[in-house]
C-alpha cells in the first residue's frame, strides 16, 4: 500500500461512521482519500494500539512531505479530510477549524456517545463498486 495516501480510520461497526465515509467518498474530487476500519489490518499497520482501541475516535492519517506524517483525531480528523477532498466542503471545513478545538470536540464527543442509538449498525446500504475501491481492510 502507498503510504503517501491519506487514510481516514473509523469504527467499522458504526452506522454514522459508514455514512460519513460514503459522504466523503462522494465528495472526494481529488481521489485523495482512502478509508479503513479501526478494527482492520490497515489500522494495525499504521496506528498504535491505543488509537485502534478508541472506537469513538476517528483518526486521519495524513502523510506530509515537509514535516513527516500527521495523525489527526476527532473533529480535526473530519475537517482535515473534508479539506483534502477538493470539494466545496473544504471551505466550511476551513472556517470550522477557526473554532477552538475544545468546542469542536465537545460536539464531536456528544455525537460519538450517541452514534449507535442515532444510527444503528444495519442502517447503511452496501457500498458501490467505486466506494469499494477506496475501502481498505
Amino acid at each position: 500500500m502507498d503510504s503517501k495516501i491519506p487514510i481516514l480510520f473509523y469504527d467499522g461497526d458504526c452506522g454514522l461512521c459508514s455514512r460519513s465515509v460514503r459522504f466523503l467518498i462522494k465528495r472526494d474530487r481529488a481521489d485523495a482519500l482512502r478509508f479503513a476500519p479501526l478494527q482492520g489490518e490497515t489500522a494495525k499497520a499504521y496506528l498504535p494500539p491505543e488509537l485502534r482501541e478508541q472506537l469513538s475516535t476517528v483518526v486521519y492519517y495524513r502523510p506530509a512531505a515537509a514535516d513527516g506524517e500527521k495523525r489527526y483525531l476527532r473533529s480535526e480528523a473530519i475537517l482535515c479530510a473534508l479539506m483534502d477532498t477538493g470539494s466545496g466542503w473544504r471551505w466550511p471545513a476551513r472556517v470550522a477549524r477557526c473554532l477552538p478545538v475544545k468546542w469542536r470536540d465537545l460536539v464531536y464527543d456528544w455525537v460519538a456517545r450517541n452514534r449507535h442509538r442515532l444510527f444503528p449498525k444495519g442502517s447503511c446500504p452496501l457500498p458501490s463498486p467505486r466506494e469499494v475501491e477506496k475501502l481498505l481492510e
